[in-house]
This record gives C-alpha cells, structure tokens and sequence, in this order.
C-alpha cells in the first residue's frame, strides 16, 4: 500500500512564480515537466496534489535545485513499521520494543507533517492512532509499561494541542488532562510542565488570562525542567499580564527572563516535545507580547514589529504551510497595524489568509477576520 504524501500547501503558488519567472507558458512547462497544460494549471490552482514523481519532474524542468521536490515528500511510517503495528493491534499484549520505536517515529512524522500542513490535516489520523496507543498503556502490565506509558503522554500532548489548534476546546482539555496523569505516572517532568503549559495556552484562548497566568508560572516551577520550556512559560506569563493590562514595568522582566533562559537552552538538547523552542520562536513570542504591550503605548510597536518579522523571516521552509505560522503572520500584521504601517499589515494579513485556506483553518481564519477589522479601524 503506498504511504500518504505531505505536500506543502505553498506547492501551487511556488509552482506558477518558479514558471512565470523563468518565462514559461503552461503548455512550456507543460512539455518540458512530461505532463499536460491542464495538470500544470490544476496544480498552480490547487485543483490537484502532485505525487513524489509529478514534483521531481518539475523541480527538474524549471532548474529549481531540489525546491518544488522537497514539498512533497511521503508521509507515515515505512511499511515495515506499519506491519508490525497493525499486528499489534490485534494482539495488543504482544507490544515489544520494536513496537514503541515505531510509535515513537511516527509520532516525530506526525508532528512534521502538522508543521508542513497545519493541524486539521492530521487531526484524524492522530485520533485513530491515539486508539492504539491508549489501548496498548490500558494492557500493559510488563516491564514496557513505563517506556509504553512516557511514550503515551507525549502522545496525549500532541494530541490535545492539534485540539487547540482546531477549536476544540473539550476534547483539548480531556486530552492535556490525560498527558498530564501520565507524565505524573512515570514522573516525567518535563512532560508534566509540557502539559501545564498546554493548558494555559488553552486558558487564553478562552479568555481566562488568570489561569494562563498561574498555569504558566505552575508549568515554569519546576528549576530541573529544561530551560526551553520555562522560558516559553516565562513568556507566556509576560503575554498574559499585557493582555490583562498590565503596565511595562511588570511585564519586562518577565521578557527579560525569557531571553535568558532561551540563551541556557543547547538546540541539540531539546526533547522531541519541544524541538520548536528555537530563536526564532523566542524572538515571536517575545514580540507578541511587545504587540500587547503596544495596544496602550505605541512605543512598543516597532520593536514588536522587528521581533515578528525577524522571528517569521526565520520561520523553516518546511514549517510555513502550518496553520500556527499563519498565526504568527497574524500577529506581524497587528503589529504593522499599530506600527502605521497599513500596506504591510494588509500584505501580511494576505499571506496569513492564504495558509487559512490552505490549510481549512477555522481558528486562523476567525483571527485574520478580527485582525482585517482592526486594521480597517486603524485607516
């Protein structure tokens, strides 16, 4: 059976300015890439996914060094993986090492994949695999089962943020709930500071800024969990102050703290459960919060604009189809509103609209609207 393909959702746009760039009529490309004039216009259009072959053959015909190819890409565990893990369904108290490893790779391919095409994509598979999972921690009564169960709640996590990110509230919190006791099992630390912090992101999306104040700072106690993930706590604390208010003098330090503990981290020592807390992520969230901080002294907002646009520009090709990245751009173009900077923010707001079609982002899509509103007012 062949494995599912990942194709970046900037696939079709790259496609057209790599062709009209290397002045190329659809019918040119069309004979040079071995394909037809109505196939290219599909796939310029999203009218079509290219397969793995489709893409190379382009990548060729338009000199593109290996670009168009890298956006498609198969997904999944390979085949053999996949063999041993439908076994084990069947026979869930067989689950071995071999079993775990696999899980644990198709974990890491889930969580690429979500960055590539954002979380409604991989919602479902994620949910059929979490079945599998939960199963095989409600058998376990071997020596796996501590290895089987820190496994599961790295699982859970993953699966109650792709709830977040689909507006999914409930089904987000039952599943942060459930990393959470499993992290606590096995104590995992991280984990358990992982999966409070989850739920003070949840927190502030329903606009409980008291408990994602108290659960950052909860997430972020803990001095032998690792430096990336206290200092994103830290910044989600400073990003919860300004929302509520607070005045500049309470919410830098707090920044201050952010970058310090970013500076500790070593990217080789990150876990699989926070491979994102980079630079670029740090210098995001730090201008977010300057962008709250902005709403009432617009002496905020410039700096919030460098941080935003430094922290997308440096965004990886390969996490730009994902709907989070286009709440990043959101947020670069509410900055550039309270900046001034009308035109930008107008152009930023255009390329987050396109990952929320991209992607069927409901969320990201409500946001653009909000932000499209405000930026109207500000005109």
């Amino acid at each position: 059976m062949p494995r599912p393909l990942a194709v970046d959702p900037r696939f079709g746009p790259e496609l057209r300015r790599l062709r009209e760039e290397r002045g190329l009529s659809v019918r040119e490309l069309a004979s040079a890439g071995l394909t037809s004039k109505t196939q290219i216009h599909d796939l310029e259009t999203g009218r079509r996914r290219p397969t793995v072959a489709t893409a190379a053959h382009l990548d060729r015909a338009l000199n593109a060094g290996g670009h168009l190819a890298a956006m498609v890409r198969e997904a999944g565990p390979p085949p053999e993986s996949a063999e041993r893990l439908a076994y084990v369904v069947q026979h869930p108290r067989r689950v071995d090492g071999p079993t775990l490893d696999a899980l644990t790779d198709l974990l890491a391919a889930q969580r690429r994949l979500e960055d590539a095409v954002g979380s409604v994509a991989v919602l479902g598979p994620v949910r059929a695999q979490l079945g599998l999972v939960t199963g095989l921690v409600g058998e376990a009564r071997c020596t796996l089962r501590p290895r089987l169960v820190d496994l599961a709640s790295q699982w859970t996590q993953f699966a109650g943020w792709l709830h977040i990110a689909a507006g999914q509230d409930q089904a987000a919190a039952r599943w942060l709930a459930r990393a959470l006791e499993l992290a606590t099992e096995v104590d995992n630390r991280d984990m358990v500071a992982t999966a409070l912090s989850f739920r003070a992101h949840l927190a502030e999306g329903q606009g409980r800024t008291g408990d994602m104040i108290g659960l950052s700072l909860a997430a972020s106690r803990d001095p032998g969990v690792y430096p990336g993930l206290r200092a994103y706590c830290a910044g989600q604390s400073a990003r919860g102050l300004a929302t509520a208010g607070a005045d500049a003098a309470e919410v830098l330090p707090l920044l201050s703290e952010l970058r310090d503990l970013a500076a500790e981290q070593s990217q080789d020592d990150l876990p699989p459960s926070g491979y994102w807390y980079t630079d670029s992520f740090f210098a995001i969230q730090e201008g977010i919060t300057l962008r709250h901080l902005a709403e009432t002294d617009r002496r905020h907002a410039t700096r919030a604009v460098e941080l935003l646009a430094a922290g997308v520009a440096a965004t990886p090709p390969e996490s730009r189809g994902s709907d989070w990245h286009g709440r990043h751009i959101v947020q670069l173009g509410q900055a550039l509103t309270l900046a001034g900077d009308q035109p930008a923010a107008q152009d930023a707001l255009d390329r987050a609209r396109d990952i929320a079609t991209a992607t069927g982002s409901r969320p990201l899509a409500a946001q653009i609207t909000a932000a499209v509103r405000n930026l109207s007012a500000h005109r």
